[in-house]
């Protein structure tokens, strides 16, 4: 048990039971140990608490002798106030004061008394905190922030945390032990306040720390009132009162703030107005007003928004007209005067920055003196007291109406000339380029009709032609062989416009002297020129700028340069020559051409692989700049998709844009940014996942030029406004178009659309039927045409006018006979099939232009094969006409009934294996009865072989026995058979004369012969006898060259001599000089050269100098016509080498334009076409003109006059029985 004592002493008593009981009595015990107080406790320890100290002890060693009753504890100091509550050997001593250093004592108790006293060590009780340092008070609104740093003692125990007050206002705040500042809020601004701080722990509050210095709460101003601007020109003045409060301060300063613009301008604290200056016209402003005191500023007020004066607004709605070098420009006024009235306006013309200014009231103006030469765009500004606006927007662009052109000098010489050379002077004042008329009446009637060009290098075309203000001389080469072959006198005039005016002529009356010699022949076939490779694609346009239409070729191999064939202006183009571009055509490139700087030089435009669209600028000399690429979206590009591209003014500025579809077949703009140069790609929408070809038309009928886009699996109408955005509509059951052409088919004044589909082996053409609204009908069947092409799903299509009846009409390429199928339109969508024209090898693309300058647009096709370009040209009765088949394979020719016209004897028959004369004349070629001669024939030579006068046929034949048959004339044009003769092996060749001077004919033979293993090539002479028959053959010459062997009198001393070609491939040609009895000695060797592969060799005088000359055809690198010049002695010089533009297998020396000089002409096989190189003089050759036939029709041919008309012309056919059509080509 326990008890409390009180005072300075605690006693504790703890009382001995004594025991009783019966039994036996113990034995006595030993005498009583005497009784002593208890020895000291063990170590007392001391813990200090607040309030109080916790003691604890261990029992003392001695009880002496009694039980210990208690524990007496002490305290030094003693406290009146100690207590102490005690637990066995622990006692809870409260009472004590804090802060006090206490020692204890402790002494044990028993009956005896208090033992002695056992002390603990000195302890001191916790304490309060001590004071805290006060770092600062600041004002804030009606509040106070104070800070301060943590007190140097802490008492004994962690600060729990701070009491702040403010004074006098007695306002507490407690925060945690962390804070280390405090804000005491609920003050009053404007009054002012001392604050301390207090440390708190578990023994209570601390110390004050010192009081802060006086600080008064305060905020900012409230905003001013009654805020006020009034504007003026450029300033504007503000005013306002004093806010309702000052937040506890004094006001220092106002602040002026000034939106837009952020000017703020200060004024003292007295100030209640501010004038604000440098402010702009015109501009709505805002003015806010705010207070400054010792705090801050305060919020603001605003006055309402106040505008300055300003000029006007810019005018509005500006439109030009173009009148005759001038434009008229009118404009709506602004719709704000910026508050003071207008007084006039400036009218400015871009880009040339000339003015005009107009008074207040005008609303129009008519500019002058504006070269039409360029697109103008006009800007109107107005001006009022303040000054002048800003610009309108610009006009659409325009150009003037140009002045029109004047022709002021015409002279035609009076000549007998075949080709008149025109000449002419174009005046015009701002050197606008003009196109050309010339025209002829030979009646006098006043019917006058374009004239023919003939094809020259010296001489300028029709189109685009220069003026100058003081006029531009100009030479134009008029056929007038073929216009006015009789007449003796005509009237030429030469008419000019520019576009957009009137046109103007000048005329003169000649007098025509007889049409001496023709200066170019002129057939009724294609015109054919070689390309550099295999072409596939083309446009045309005039690339040196000399009025004649040029073709720009794009060949395989693929690579980056482009053949350009330079036109001629008859149809025809000078020799191939490649431009390097430097950049890649791939196998679909189609090339545009389009002036995009407006110097009169279209550049080519394409589109192809990464970055996607090439322009390469034209230089006007038929060469190009270096290519400039642009983007066109975002991808790689590739060969294998169509990427159209076609050029229009699509935004209405006077300069062309272009279309392009990129490789993921998105179609879009890229604009023409003034100087040529073109923007972004800007796309308009998906076409298709494989391209598109682009064909233009105003297909809406609103005068903007729209895009029609077809390609594999949809077609497109994309409809221009020609401001805003495109319309897309598709054009329902077009799902499958390799090319398509646009035009008015039906005549109903809409535009309609032709797709070619090549399918199988099939070309099938549609027909969409326009509705003027960018609409199309479903698709219509219009022709269906066998093509099994080689390459797969390829068609080439192109519309236009070609035979002048006023309908549209279709060529078609038709790869599988390798033709042009022309198809005429009868003006209803139908169309009736039309002439199947010879297209070499492979066509494989069609275009139409007109490129003879007649004003009827002409057809031309590309071939792959044959690697050729051709031009038929159009109009009525012209070259679009299928050609006249030939009567037979072989030919020669002869006048074999005597009426003095050239008939042709030609091998005929389902095996080619009789022989008939077909009779010239008027009338045309008559075919005569026809006789078998038993096999194939492989050539004719016509011959006067016994004594009659009618003329008689050698014909080399299949011989198993090594004859040659004989066809004897009857004189009416008839035949009969004669003896076979026997030269003795199977004859390849024959030629005929009088070797032996006896006055009768005999035949020189090239022969092979069999001889062990090998064949031995021969020449043999039969001796002929005058009655048609010969003596036995007589070998002259072997050798292993199977050409023919000529005669010819080459030493010009009445006998004739003999060439014999040697080597395998003839080389080396012998000469064999004739004695004149049927013997020869051996000659000079003519060197062909060890390059040369000989194919045809013929001998006649092409100098006119007596002497014959050799002219032979070969191929090294390339195939050739050479000519060597006779010496008279037997021996020949080099005179020249002429591309033949062809294989040149066939090979003839005429006069075939009869202009006095002998001319070469020769069969191309491998080309389907025949060449011819005219004489003009010294044995010189003029370039190859080219004229194309039939498939494998070009193997043979003979030169008469076939239609009795006086010209020359040619029969061609295929020589060995080749499947294909023998052509007879008329000379016009």
């Amino acid at each position: 048990m326990s008890r409390h004592l009180s005072l300075f002493v605690a006693w504790m008593v703890v009382g001995t039971a004594c025991q009783s009981g019966n039994g036996p009595q113990p034995p006595p015990p030993n005498p009583p140990t005497p009784l002593a107080a208890p020895s000291a406790p063990g170590p007392v320890e001391a813990v200090a608490e607040v309030g109080g100290a916790t003691l604890t002890w261990s029992a003392p060693a001695q009880e002496g002798g009694s039980p210990i009753t208690g524990y007496r504890v002490d305290s030094e100091p003693r406290e009146a106030t100690l207590a102490v509550q005690l637990e066995a050997t622990t006692a809870r001593v409260t009472g004590l004061h804090a802060g006090v250093t206490y020692r204890f004592s402790v002494a044990a108790v028993n009956v005896v008394g208090a033992g002695p006293a056992t002390s603990s060590a000195a302890v001191t009780l916790p304490d309060v905190p001590g004071a805290p340092v006060l770092l600062s008070a600041r004002r804030g609104d009606a509040e106070v922030e104070v800070t301060w740093k943590e007190p140097g003692s802490d008492g004994g125990r962690p600060i729990t945390g701070y009491l702040v007050t403010a004074h006098p206002q007695g306002v507490r705040v407690k925060v945690e032990a962390e804070a280390r500042s405090a804000v005491v809020g609920g003050l009053t601004n404007g009054e002012p306040s001392t604050f301390t701080v207090r440390a708190l722990n578990a023994v209570g509050e601390g110390l004050d720390s010192s009081a802060s210095v006086r600080v008064v709460p305060a905020t900012v101003p409230s905003a001013p009132t009654e805020v006020e601007a009034t504007a003026a020109i450029r300033e504007a003045t503000v005013t306002w009162s004093e806010p309702a409060s000052t937040g506890g301060l004094p006001v220092e300063e106002y602040v002026v703030t000034v939106e837009p613009g952020g000017m703020r301008l200060l004024k003292g604290a007295e100030a209640r107005s501010a004038t604000v200056t440098g402010l702009s016209n015109g501009t709505e402003y805002t003015f806010t007003v705010t207070a400054r005191n010792e705090v801050g500023e305060g919020a603001g007020a605003s006055a309402s928004r106040q505008r300055t004066l300003n000029v006007p607004l810019a005018p509005g709605a500006v439109k030009a007209t173009g009148g005759v070098r001038s434009a008229t420009v009118s404009w709506e006024a602004p719709a704000g005067d910026g508050g003071s009235a207008i007084t006039g306006y400036t009218v400015e013309v871009h880009p040339t920055g000339t003015h005009a200014r107009v008074g207040a009231e005008t609303r129009e103006v008519t500019l002058p003196e504006l070269p039409s030469t360029r697109a103008y765009t006009f800007t109107v500004s107005a001006t009022n007291a303040v000054g002048t606006s800003d610009v309108s927007s610009a006009s659409s662009a325009v150009r003037p109406l140009p002045m029109p052109v004047q022709v002021t000098a015409l002279s035609v010489p009076s000549s007998q000339e075949g080709c008149l050379s025109i000449s002419y002077t174009l005046r015009q004042q701002d050197g606008e380029r003009a196109d050309v008329i010339v025209e002829v009446d030979a009646k006098g009637d006043g019917a006058f009709q374009r004239v023919t060009q003939a094809g020259s290098t010296d001489h300028e075309g029709l189109l685009a032609r220069a003026t100058s203000p003081a006029g531009a001389p100009h030479r134009f080469l008029w056929n007038r062989a073929v216009d006015v072959p009789g007449a003796s006198t005509a009237r030429v005039r030469v008419s000019a416009r520019v576009g957009g005016t009137g046109q103007d002529s000048r005329t003169v009356a000649l007098s025509l002297p007889a049409v001496g010699p023709r200066c170019e022949p002129r057939m009724d076939t294609g015109r054919v020129s070689t390309t550099r490779g295999h072409p596939h694609s083309g446009t045309v346009g005039d690339f040196d700028r000399d009025g004649k239409l040029d073709l720009a070729i794009v060949e395989q191999p693929h690579g980056s340069s482009l053949t350009l064939l330079m036109g001629l202006g008859n149809g025809g183009f000078q020799p191939a020559r490649q431009h390097e571009l430097g950049s890649y055509l791939g196998v679909n490139t189609r090339p545009v051409a389009a002036d995009l700087d407006g110097d009169g030089s279209p550049e080519l435009i394409w589109a192809g692989m990464y970055p996607g669209l090439s322009v390469a600028r034209g230089l006007g000399n038929g060469a190009f700049d270096t290519v400039r690429a642009y983007r066109l979206g975002f991808g790689s590009g590739s060969e294998n998709t169509h990427q159209g591209v076609a050029v229009a003014d699509f935004d209405r500025d006077g300069t062309p844009d272009v279309a392009a579809v990129a490789s993921d077949g998105t179609l879009g703009l890229l604009l023409n940014q003034g100087d040529g140069t073109l923007g972004d790609f800007k796309p308009l929408g998906r076409m298709g996942s494989s391209g598109a070809r682009l064909a233009l038309a105003d297909l809406d009928e609103d005068g903007h030029q729209d895009l029609l886009a077809a390609g594999i699996g949809a077609a497109f109408a994309v409809l221009s406004n020609g401001e805003g955005p495109f319309r897309i509509q598709q054009v329902q059951g077009a799902f499958l178009t390799h090319d398509q052409a646009l035009g008015d088919f039906d005549k109903d004044g809409h535009v309609d659309l032709i797709t070619a589909t090549s399918q199988g082996n099939t070309t099938q053409l549609f027909l969409f039927r326009g509705d003027g609204r960018g609409g199309f009908s479903t698709a219509e069947r219009v022709a269906s045409l066998q093509d099994d092409t080689f390459y797969w799903e390829h068609a080439s299509v192109a519309a236009a006018d070609l035979d002048g009846d006023g309908q549209l009409d279709l060529a078609v390429k038709v790869e599988e006979d390798n033709t042009l199928a022309l198809l005429r339109g009868l003006g209803d969508g139908t169309f009736a099939p039309g002439p199947r024209l010879p297209a070499g090898r492979m066509p494989y693309f069609v275009t139409t232009a007109d490129f003879d300058g007649d004003g009827v647009s002409d057809v031309a096709t590309l071939q792959q094969s044959s690697d050729d370009a051709r031009v038929w040209l159009g109009g009525p009765g012209r070259t679009t006409q299928a050609l006249l088949t030939g009567p037979g394979s072989h030919f020669a020719t002869g006048d074999f009934n005597g009426d003095g016209w050239t008939d042709a004897v030609t091998s005929t028959g389902p095996g080619l294996d009789q022989v008939g004369v077909s009779l010239g004349g008027p009338g045309g070629l008559l075919p005569r009865p026809a006789v078998a001669v038993g096999s194939l024939v492989h050539e004719l030579l016509v011959a006067r072989v016994d004594a009659d006068a009618a003329l008689d046929v050698v014909v080399v034949r299949d011989s198993t026995d090594g004859t040659v048959g004989l066809l004897l004339g009857n004189g009416d044009g008839t035949l009969r058979p004669g003896p076979d003769l026997s030269p003795g092996g199977q004859v390849l060749h024959a030629d005929a004369g009088d070797v032996n001077g006896d006055g009768r004919l005999d035949l020189v033979f090239r022969t092979l012969r069999v001889e062990g293993d090998s064949y031995l090539n021969e020449v043999r002479l039969l001796l002929g006898r005058g009655d048609g028959t010969f003596e036995p053959p007589v070998v002259l010459s072997a050798g292993d060259s199977p050409t023919r062997a000529l005669l010819g009198d080459l030493d010009h001393n009445g006998t004739l001599d003999l060439v014999v070609p040697q080597g395998s491939y003839g080389q080396v040609t012998k000469v064999l000089m004739g004695r004149g009895d049927g013997t020869f000695t051996d000659g000079a060797t003519l060197s062909l050269g060890y390059d040369v592969y000989l194919n045809e060799l013929r001998l006649a005088d092409l100098d006119d100098d007596g002497f014959l000359d050799a002219v032979y055809s070969g191929h090294g690198v390339s195939y050739s016509l050479y000519v060597m010049k006779g010496t008279g002695t037997g021996r020949f010089a080099h005179v020249g080498t002429y591309p033949a533009e062809g294989n040149c297998s066939g090979l003839d020396v005429v006069d075939f334009d009869q202009d006095g000089w002998r001319d070469v002409l020769c069969a191309n096989p491998g080309m389907d076409s025949v060449s011819l190189l005219r004489g003009v003089g010294q044995g010189v050759l003029a370039p190859a003109q080219v004229f194309g036939v039939y498939e494998y029709a070009a193997m043979e041919l003979a030169v008469l006059d076939a239609n009795g008309d006086g010209l020359l012309d040619l029969l061609l056919g295929s020589g060995l029985g080749l499947s294909g059509k023998t052509a007879l080509l008329l000379q016009h």
